[in-house]
């Protein structure tokens, strides 16, 4: 079934996040920022909540209750970091797999791969950071 899904389906994790940075990665599929802010969040999130992420990759599954649970807002690129901040604040059952990782197969990345949208991500990035850090624990 997968290794995202199938510790979900088993009943031995509510949330699953793959892991390009402990996977194996083809030259040239990420970044510098994408590397950067990954470790810089992981850094971070080990300091708020204890919960050790590696990357903010998009690789997930999510029991259903744990997702309603954690009452979602976040329309843009701070999606994914609300969703492991909230995770983590939540106390779920957490597990980060490796997940390997190629670089595209035609065309650049409208976020990471112009500076515009790196400093548009980066900053929606910064803002979902500081929210949910800073907000009440209401869930």
């Amino acid at each position: 079934m997968g290794k995202l899904v199938q510790p979900i389906v088993d009943g031995e994790q509510d949330f699953v996040i793959g892991s390009r940075m402990r996977g194996k990665r083809e030259p040239g599929s990420m970044n510098s920022q994408q590397i950067f802010a990954g470790t810089l969040a992981g850094w971070l999130l080990s300091f708020l909540y204890g919960i050790r992420y590696t990357d903010m990759c998009p690789f997930r599954a999510i029991r259903r209750e744990a997702l309603d649970r954690l009452m979602m807002r976040e329309e843009t690129y701070g999606w994914n970091l609300e969703m492991q901040m909230k995770a983590a604040r939540a106390g779920l059952r957490i597990l980060e797999v490796p997940v390997n990782h190629r670089r595209r197969a035609g065309g650049v990345s409208k976020v990471s791969g112009t500076v515009r949208g790196t400093f548009v991500a980066g900053t929606r990035i910064i803002a979902t950071l500081l929210r949910i850090a800073f907000e009440t624990k209401t869930n």
